[in-house]
């Protein structure tokens, strides 16, 4: 009986939970990004600073993984950010969702 009444707590805290974070704990980034595509898919993508820290970072790729490989490429865009708790590190913003171009 207890663990019945336990597996039902955790089941409905389960249901109860919010799927999507708070409106302050996501933002909207308009930009440089670099982008990753395999078999013609974007599988990664990621907010540069500008077009030149892009560029920097897509060469010391390509120079690691030589001419086989991943697709990459740096495009101005819009990408969905959320709040996650990086411990010592703090506060950080990791890309959950691509919108676009810019």
């Amino acid at each position: 009986m207890r663990k019945l009444v336990i597996i039902a707590f955790l089941f409905t805290l389960l249901i109860n939970f919010p799927a999507h974070a708070k409106s302050s704990e996501e933002k909207v980034y308009t930009g440089w990004i670099l982008h990753m595509f395999l078999s013609g898919q974007l599988k990664e993508y990621t907010p540069r600073g500008g077009m030149s820290q892009c560029l920097k970072i897509k060469r010391k790729i390509m120079r690691s993984q030589g001419e086989h490989g991943a697709r990459w490429e740096c495009k101005k865009g819009k990408l969905r950010l959320r709040r996650y708790d990086g411990g010592v590190d703090g506060t950080k913003w990791l890309p959950v969702e691509h919108l676009g171009e810019d």
